[in-house]
């Protein structure tokens, strides 16, 4: 009973603290996500430790070490599906396509400058090149459920410069799973030979590509089916089957593969339903926006911000501040280099190299499967999650800062452009 009582209490606690950090975020202009990271670094081993061990999200299959830490992190998975699959629904696809050429060249810019310099510099802190490849795949990737989050808060969803952010997300995502994929077959070499590697990797490879051609075919055949006999009529009933088929293909995929391609499947079924006749886009996007529906996005921040432990880096720091350098540096010089033509504007420019400095989702899952897997120990895993969730939270600020700009209504006040 007790236990029962103190778990109550404690995500009661959590669903608070991520309305309350919305509700601050509101007053003062400011992201929410901002303060809802703050907010779990606050009750997580960094601060108050009121869990003890810490909240890993992403690694399904382990065995959770109390029901509390179970329960906080089924809430924050359903949050991460409602995260991406909402990515998916809302990016603009027949914008991306007209951007595509200035999109590749921010996210070749930006990963391969800052897969190459952190890989280098990180080489000088571990003891395998698996280590170094490892961390650099984390750093180097972007955030799209995070991105499409922050720039639908600021109103700037539909904007050019949202598309080049989020276009480059979604291909530095994949480079940066491609980079992981190496970096393990490195150590699998290492270990068993390269004969060995190239077979187990191949598999590894085939498997993931049938698993989303499998989720493809599934996800839009359940939207055909639903047009050809008058499901839309009960768009409800239609959604909620919809949202079981995704939610049973995304189990799947975290447990064979891991969450990196469970959030792939969680976009996709949002980009399908998007693309789709059904005319839901706008209804379901509107109804995931309200205080009650958004939630279990919250609450995933928090329980991000919990997985910060600050107290691990001690012997570490100099590590944890070359590595923020050098993804700060290298990251604003690709988008610097990528825009410098075609882009006259400095405000534009300054977001979407703000735009490509952080991680988010995608570096806390890819570092959750490196470290589940055995590429990197808990120290490198530490510094990795404590960057990620630095620069997520910084790189929020800045563009918040960076779309602020003088209204054109009036000339005494301030508005969001």
């Amino acid at each position: 009973m007790q236990t029962f009582t103190y778990l109550t209490i404690f995500i009661i606690m959590i669903i608070l603290l991520a309305r309350l950090a919305a509700l601050l975020s509101n007053r003062f202009g400011l992201p929410s996500i901002s303060f809802q990271l703050l907010a779990g670094i606050l009750i997580g081993p960094s601060l108050l430790n009121l869990l003890e061990v810490p909240v890993v999200i992403g690694t399904w299959g382990n065995i959770s070490p109390s029901l509390l830490h179970s329960v906080l992190k089924i809430l924050a998975e359903v949050g991460l599906i409602q995260l991406m699959f909402l990515a998916g629904l809302r990016i603009d696809w027949h914008a991306l396509k007209a951007d595509l050429k200035p999109i590749f060249s921010l996210s070749l810019w930006v990963f391969i400058l800052t897969a190459m310099v952190v890989g280098i510099v990180v080489q000088g802190f571990v003891e395998r090149w698996t280590e170094a490849l490892a961390i650099a795949a984390i750093m180097a990737t972007g955030s799209l459920g995070i991105s499409v989050y922050h720039f639908n808060e600021t109103g700037l969803l539909k904007s050019r410069t949202a598309n080049m952010v989020l276009g480059s997300a979604i291909l530095t995502g994949l480079l940066a799973i491609l980079l992981m994929i190496a970096a393990q077959a490195m150590n699998y070499a290492s270990n068993y030979g390269v004969f060995k590697m190239t077979i187990a990797v191949s598999w590894f490879v085939a498997k993931l590509i049938m698993f989303f051609a499998i989720a493809y075919f599934l996800a839009s055949r359940f939207l055909r089916l639903i047009t050809r006999t008058g499901s839309q009529k009960r768009p409800l009933q239609a959604f909620i089957g919809y949202l079981l088929l995704v939610a049973a293909l995304y189990a799947w995929g975290a447990i064979h593969f891991g969450s990196f391609a469970a959030v792939g499947v969680a976009s996709l079924a949002g980009v399908l339903l998007g693309m789709s006749d059904l005319g839901l886009k706008e209804k379901i996007s509107s109804g995931f926006g309200s205080s009650l529906t958004s939630l279990p996005v919250g609450v995933l921040f928090v329980a991000l911000g919990m997985e910060v432990n600050t107290r691990s880096i001690e012997g570490h720091f100099i590590f944890l501040a070359v590595v923020l350098a050098c993804i700060v540096g290298t990251k604003l010089m690709g988008g610097w280099m990528a825009t410098r033509k075609g882009f006259e504007s400095s405000r534009e420019r300054a977001l979407i190299m703000f735009g490509a400095l952080h991680q988010g989702e995608m570096g806390m899952l890819i570092a959750a499967y490196l470290f589940s897997r055995g590429l990197v120990n808990p120290s490198q895993f530490n510094i990795s999650i404590i960057g990620v969730v630095v620069l997520t939270t910084i790189t929020s600020i800045l563009t918040r800062i960076a779309s602020y700009s003088p209204s054109p209504f009036d000339g005494r006040g301030m508005g969001w452009g």
